[in-house]
């Protein structure tokens, strides 16, 4: 059998399972060669994924179109106490992240300010988050809880503490 990822031709006498490559490791019902040569992999319609994988992307996309496109809102959330403009550093949090609540627990324990921003809350934060990471270069699509701005620079993808550092 050819691999349709790295066209090796298997051998008599193989180690690897007869379903693997035993050059590149990938399993051969996985590779789609599509006549283009690239040996992309890709997932077969039929095995889809869970349906809460499927559940929270549709949620987290829907969540994206709603913040990002005008005029699906109407008004705006009151100012709160502590919201600072000059802050040094912001936390954009979901309220049930786990993440979120290790790295408030890291920076408090260093002593770090931080304005925290709960954007399953407040939409408004939601849609500031999402311009700004826009407005930073910022094109990874999903974006992870915590994500920090840290003196103007956009760290999403819950950033190590060093990398916060670093930025301060």
């Amino acid at each position: 059998m050819k691999c349709p990822k790295c066209g090796y031709a298997r051998k008599m006498g193989e180690t690897a399972p007869e379903w693997q490559c035993p050059s590149c490791g990938i399993a051969y019902a996985k590779a789609d060669a599509a006549g283009s040569g690239e040996g992309r992999i890709r997932r077969r319609s039929s095995s889809g994924g869970t349906w809460i994988g499927k559940a929270v992307l549709v949620v987290f996309t829907v969540a994206i179109v709603w913040a990002l496109v005008p005029g699906t809102r109407q008004g705006s959330s009151p100012a709160r106490q502590g919201d600072f403009a000059n802050a040094g550093v912001v936390m954009y949090s979901l309220t049930t992240c786990g993440y979120c609540n290790q790295k408030r627990a890291e920076l408090h324990a260093k002593g770090i300010p931080f304005v925290e921003h709960f954007i399953d809350k407040d939409q408004d934060r939601q849609r500031e988050l999402f311009e700004k990471l826009l407005a930073s270069g910022y094109r990874g699509g999903g974006v992870g809880t915590p994500t920090f701005e840290v003196n103007g620079k956009m760290l999403p993808n819950n950033p190590s503490l060093d990398t916060i550092i670093k930025h301060l």
